[in-house]
């Protein structure tokens, strides 16, 4: 009798083997990806007065460092005798470097160095702030100007003048104790909130799907080493050559001026359909387009629809007047407060229904980590349930005393911090599930609490503390870490460590930034900084401020029956859709429409329209046929904001281009 036939180790297999897990220098190389990242946006905007890098929930900062970290692992991987990185160790980069690129500018650090630097160089008689804000200013949180201190930032310091950093150790110290207490509450939801999230509803991730498929790609048919089928092909390069040929054509006009450029932002950026119409923002983004074609249909039909259904809400409200708050101001944007508490009430039931979805779930995560019940298994996750739920409490814990012992009140404080956890988780899960890369909140959660509460109740020295608080977004993390948590559920071996390599990347990204912020603040005057947060920002908030204080207002519960109204509008609408198979409009769509989105709308209604198409005619392989073509317009989008970067770095320091944001 024959012997049977030994069979050879499968592909699956021999990529297991070849997979190390988390290793030394995986994290190092997250760490060194967290710090460029970091410190371009530092740079970007500040001294070279470049793009936007960092707007986004998939950062441009991060993503074309990760192309370029991805690029010379494959070629590394192709050399004789050279296995590269392993899928673990890019995994790893990418959990590290998603929460580092949310740290610099707009994202955490910018608004915050602005707001402590701020108050006491640019204060004047006039604006009030003298007499209103100062003297309600915490000496342990914002560095002192007895000795010009943060003038010199603003201005730049005299020849041979040292940086005053002595100034700055003991507000940095503090305000980075809640950075890090949001942090560790971030993580903890996260954690407990995975399986969840990626085993049991199986959410798409859209921004990650295309980077996870080329980590995933790289062995053919035998188990040898090969380029992914995203990099390659005519397709891909016509993508690419779209996105970085609109760049490279525009980057001509650097050297001659009198070069035509090529406009993404038809009419000016804005189309106005009749008098009382909000604008249409007619930004046509690539790198959205890029995204948007691995979004699921029906939430790029949702998206735009509901976007045009508020547009003539809001039209119908004008119409007949009824209104409470402010109207359509000049820059493009629509805020109305009638569709802002409509859709938060929306933000609020779509959070409750997923609890009520994770209903099992939650029960074994109590039950882990109260009981320690075998048959619940967490050792999948960066932390055990148990430190997860220990970490929630105490880091919320220590929030709530550091905000207080800052300045506000409980009763602030009772709808602010739990506002924010809902908030940022529905903020998370909109991006894990819709793939929207320019998103922000309907409202804030500290306008929360002024509505509901009426400023008129609340002191000088609460509002001055908790507008200066609360503009720190600690509960920022949660969109980056919720990514993440995708990544890391594919990392092999014990994933404990992950926990302390994402730290190490965060405080790598803090450090970077903050150093960089700072020198080039004292070095070259931060008062020319045409970032946002120094220039305008700051001195914004505490403009409001002062208006509150002079003018406080009632408590609004008309908001609330806003509130209420889309809260019941939610309802039903989360209630056909899984009570009608053929219902074709998902809720998401119905919240995220009046956030910062809304700039994206008109790329979001071309990828639908394309791929409406795509599905129509050939379904679902046509639709993958065309997808390195889109993978290829995101890589020539990142690349094409790099090479500008370069080139303003070298030909035009100090006075770059922009050619990322909106548009």
């Amino acid at each position: 009798m024959a012997l049977p036939k030994p069979q050879e180790p499968s592909i699956a297999s021999q990529a297991d083997h070849r997979d190390r897990g988390i290793t030394l220098r995986a994290v190092g190389m997250g760490v060194l990806v967290s710090a460029l990242s970091s410190g371009w946006v530092a740079y970007s905007r500040t001294a070279a007065d470049t793009s936007s890098v960092n707007i986004t929930h998939l950062p441009v900062s991060f993503f074309a460092v990760f192309v370029v970290v991805l690029t010379i692992n494959l070629i590394l991987r192709r050399r004789p005798g050279s296995s590269g990185l392993g899928p673990s160790e890019m995994l790893t980069i990418i959990a590290m470097g998603l929460v580092a690129a949310m740290i610099p500018a707009r994202g955490l650090t910018g608004i915050w160095l602005g707001l402590m630097a701020v108050p006491y160089y640019r204060s004047t008689p006039e604006n009030g702030w003298i007499d209103y804000v100062q003297p309600h200013l915490p000496d342990y949180l914002f560095p002192t100007n007895d000795g010009n201190q943060t003038t010199l930032l603003y201005e730049g310091l005299p020849g041979g003048a040292a940086i005053p950093w002595n100034v700055w150790y003991l507000p940095l110290f503090w305000w980075l104790t809640l950075i890090l207490a949001g942090f560790t509450v971030c993580a903890c939801i996260t954690v407990i909130l995975r399986k969840q999230w990626v085993e049991h509803e199986r959410l798409d991730y859209p921004l990650l799907a295309p980077i996870l498929e080329t980590i995933d790609d790289v062995h053919d048919a035998s188990g040898g080493n090969k380029w992914p089928d995203y990099f390659k092909g005519r397709l891909f390069w016509i993508g690419f050559g779209i996105a970085f040929g609109i760049i490279g054509w525009n980057m001509i006009s650097y050297f001659q001026p009198t070069w035509p450029r090529i406009s993404m932002s038809p009419n000016k950026g804005l189309f106005y359909f009749a008098r009382v119409f909000p604008p249409l923002l007619t930004h046509i983004n690539t790198y959205t387009i890029g995204f948007g074609y691995f979004v699921k249909l029906e939430i790029l039909f949702s998206i735009w629809f509901f976007h045009f259904l508020l547009m003539s809400e809001i039209a119908l409200i004008r119409k007949t007047g009824f209104q409470f708050g402010r109207m359509h101001q000049s820059g493009g944007g629509w805020g109305d407060p009638l569709v802002q508490w409509q859709c938060l009430g929306a933000l609020f039931v779509f959070v409750a229904w997923g609890f009520w979805a994770a209903r099992h779930h939650l029960r074994d995560v109590i039950r882990k980590a109260f009981f320690n019940d075998p048959g619940v298994d967490d050792s999948r996750e960066m932390l055990s349930y148990r430190t997860a739920v220990i970490g929630f409490i105490a880091g919320n814990l220590y929030i709530v005393a550091w905000l207080h012992q800052a300045g506000i009140e409980m009763a602030l404080l009772a709808i602010t911090v739990p506002a924010s956890i809902i908030i940022y988780i529905a903020l998370a899960r909109f991006v894990c599930e819709s793939g929207t890369l320019y998103l922000g909140l309907p409202t804030s959660p500290l306008d929360m609490g002024y509505q509901i509460l009426g400023t008129e109740t609340i002191s000088a020295r609460v509002l001055t503390a908790s507008a200066t608080s609360h503009a720190l977004r600690w509960m920022y993390f949660m969109p980056a870490l919720s990514q993440g948590a995708k990544a890391i559920d594919r990392v092999k071996g014990n994933r404990r460590a992950l926990f302390w390599a994402v730290l190490g990347g965060l405080l790598t990204a803090l450090a970077v930034n903050i150093w960089m912020v700072l020198y080039l603040g004292y070095k070259y005057g931060a008062f020319n900084f045409t970032d946002y947060p120094f220039a305008r920002y700051a001195p914004r908030l505490y403009d409001a401020v002062v208006a509150n204080i002079k003018s406080p207002e009632r408590a609004s519960w008309e908001r609330l029956v806003l509130f209420a109204f889309g809260g019941i509008l939610m309802a039903a609408f989360t209630l056909l859709r899984y009570r009608l198979p053929w219902w074709p409009l998902h809720p998401v769509g119905f919240i995220v429409t009046t956030t910062s989105l809304l700039h994206e709308i008109t790329a979001i209604l071309i990828v639908w329209l394309f791929k409406a198409i795509v599905m129509r005619v050939g379904g679902v392989q046509l639709y993958r046929y065309f997808l390195p073509l889109f993978f290829g317009i995101i890589v020539g989008r990142a690349t094409g904001v790099l090479v500008s970067f370069i080139v303003d770095l070298i030909w035009f320091p100090g006075g770059g281009h922009h050619v990322h944001g909106w548009a």
